[in-house]
This record gives C-alpha cells, sequence and structure tokens, in this order.
C-alpha cells in the first residue's frame, strides 16, 4: 500500500499536466478486499451466500513444493468463456487475498503470477462467469515462509 501511494506522490510531483497523468494509477482500490484475517471470514465476506461450483476446467500450475514461499510461481488458464474476474486467495496467508484480476470478457484466460505463501497450504482460484463462481484449487507445501512469519 505505501508503495502505490509513493507512486502516485511520485507521478504528483513530475511535470505532467495533470490532464496526461495515467487514470489507472488512481483506480479504486479494493482495500476491503486485501484485508487481514482469517481465510473463512475474509472469503465469506466476499462471495457469503453466492454458489461456487468446483471446476476442473479452470487449470492451476503450482510447484507441489516451494522451496522459497517468497516467490511461488502460478498459472491460470482455462478455455472456458467470458471469465470476467479471478480472485487468488492463500488460505493461511495473514492476507489471504493473494490478488484479483479484472478481465475483459472477450479475452482467453491465460495468467502467469508470483505469489507469497507463509506456509503449506491451498491455494485457491475463484473464477467469475456471469453470475457463475468457479472453484479450483491445489495444495502447495512450502519449505520456507514468505510472509515474515516462518
Amino acid at each position: 500500500m505505501q508503495r502505490r501511494n509513493f507512486i502516485r506522490h511520485l507521478i504528483s510531483l513530475t511535470l505532467i499536466p495533470p490532464f496526461l497523468q495515467p487514470r489507472l494509477a488512481h483506480a479504486a482500490w479494493p482495500s476491503e478486499h486485501f484485508a487481514g484475517g482469517d481465510f473463512a471470514s475474509r472469503f465469506e465476506q466476499l462471495f457469503g451466500g453466492q454458489t461456487i461450483i468446483d471446476s476442473p476446467e479452470i487449470n492451476i500450475t503450482l510447484p507441489d513444493i516451494a522451496e522459497n514461499g517468497a516467490v511461488v510461481p502460478i498459472t491460470i488458464d482455462s478455455e472456458l468463456e467470458r471469465i470476467e474476474r479471478l480472485y487468488i486467495w492463500v488460505e493461511k496467508n495473514p492476507t489471504p487475498l493473494a490478488a484479483e484480476f479484472e478481465l475483459s470478457p472477450e479475452i482467453a484466460v491465460f495468467l502467469t503470477a508470483r505469489i507469497k505463501m507463509a506456509e503449506s497450504c491451498n491455494v485457491v482460484v475463484i473464477a467469475r462467469q456471469g453470475q457463475r463462481l468457479l472453484r479450483n484449487q491445489q495444495w502447495v507445501k512450502v519449505m520456507q515462509g514468505g510472509c515474515g512469519t516462518g
């Protein structure tokens, strides 16, 4: 969060006229989604009452064993159409929601990222397709925690 504020201030201090500054840097940050807490309560807060369908059509590629939890590579892909949003949850992280992506429904999903993991747990991917929520998850054993917790 501090890095984002630093970048905002840095941009505002430059000589670029305000009408030329990138608007995406000022996009709304869903801070309530990325608040700390336990996985169950944060998950319930975001998806409470909605039906979530387990779907093997959301493909997750993660290592079975991650030696360094600070940089765990993840790849998500799917042939499903009209995926509008992806959520990556790490069950035992201090901030369980690791990432949230808003996608154009016209594109095929193929996403690669690096996430931090505090300890061994499931990584849960939720895809929003219209009104449907689809889930897939995979267990990752972490040898050295990457969130400063162990």
